[in-house]
């Protein structure tokens, strides 16, 4: 594989593919250089322009980009709840909910499961830092905007699941539990693409995010942050001011774009799969869907 290249587990395969990356030439351009940078922090990761993307694909007219869209990343067009014709507008069809069986969650007791569709990989945390096999660390005070108390977690893990724009974008609760009001902090809109992360621009920690403290039934207190990405024009969360919760409830979705979902884990609350550890350990991601198992309560 190439410099440019994204290799991914995949678990149903039991193969390392590689990732088709949305719109890679212009990625090349935009991260790849230094003057593609400088242009993308001065202009395109500013919430002006995601603002006006987001405004293009609410247009009807953007409906003609959706056949090209699901042939270009095969999309299961089977699993969508309702008929392809209803769609009114490009955001629409990427926002889409799907059948219920098309995402079976494991209800297991014990069981973790994913928040949602995405490329997983696990980070420990080490003295307020997360820290990556590869990349710089950051740290858990400045992803939270220095609004927590972050010793909850240290000494636990991070798991990382990144949304590429093909993937289903909504995204649920990983257990029973209850939450108070969720959290906005303020920032830009990178790529959150490995081809982005590798020039060690301050995404995970800079992007405009949202968090929750979750408390769970079987993993503890747990937060749950949501990360916007160059495209993305909002993060809609089902209940902003507090809920009680159910595993495999659904929590929100991005719009257009990619998007990250971080989950912090206090020591010794959450042991996931050895198959996604090894590969985090070689900074290959796993592919996982939403509500599917990923670990378990130790």
């Amino acid at each position: 594989m190439g410099r440019s290249c994204i290799p991914i587990y995949n678990r149903e395969s039991k193969r390392i593919e590689e990732e088709q990356v949305f719109e890679r030439p212009l990625m090349d351009i935009f991260y790849g250089s230094s003057l593609g940078r400088l242009f993308t922090r001065a202009f395109l990761s500013g919430k002006a322009f995601s603002r006006f993307l987001g405004y293009l694909q609410d247009r009807p007219a953007s409906r003609r980009n959706i056949p090209a869209f699901i042939k270009k990343y095969n999309i299961d067009i089977s699993e969508l709840e309702r008929p392809l014709a209803d769609f009114r507008s490009f955001n629409d069809f990427f926002t889409r909910k799907l059948k219920a069986e098309a995402r079976p969650v494991d209800k297991a007791s014990g069981i973790l499961i994913s928040p949602g569709d995405g490329r997983l990989l696990v980070y420990p945390i080490d003295r307020d830092l997360v820290v990556p096999v590869k990349g710089a660390a950051f740290s858990l005070e400045e992803l939270l905007g220095f609004r927590e108390d972050t010793g909850t977690w240290q000494g636990g893990i991070c798991v990382k699941l990144r949304l590429a724009p093909m993937d289903y974008h909504r995204f649920c609760y990983i257990d029973d539990g209850v939450h108070g009001p969720i959290n906005h902090i303020d920032g830009r809109l990178h790529s959150v693409s490995p081809l982005a992360l590798r020039h060690g621009l301050k995404v995970l920690q800079g992007n405009d995010r949202e968090y929750v403290i979750l408390e769970t039934k079987d993993f503890g207190k747990v937060c749950h942050v949501d990360i916007g990405a160059l495209g993305v024009g909002r993060i809609y969360q089902h209940f902003r001011h507090g809920a009680k919760f159910h595993k495999g409830q659904e929590k929100g979705y991005f719009e257009f774009g990619g998007s990250t979902i971080i989950l912090l884990f206090e020591p010794g609350r959450a042991m996931i799969d050895s198959d996604i550890m090894d590969y985090s350990r070689r900074d290959i991601e796993t592919l996982v869907r939403y509500g599917s198992g990923i670990g378990k309560r130790p």
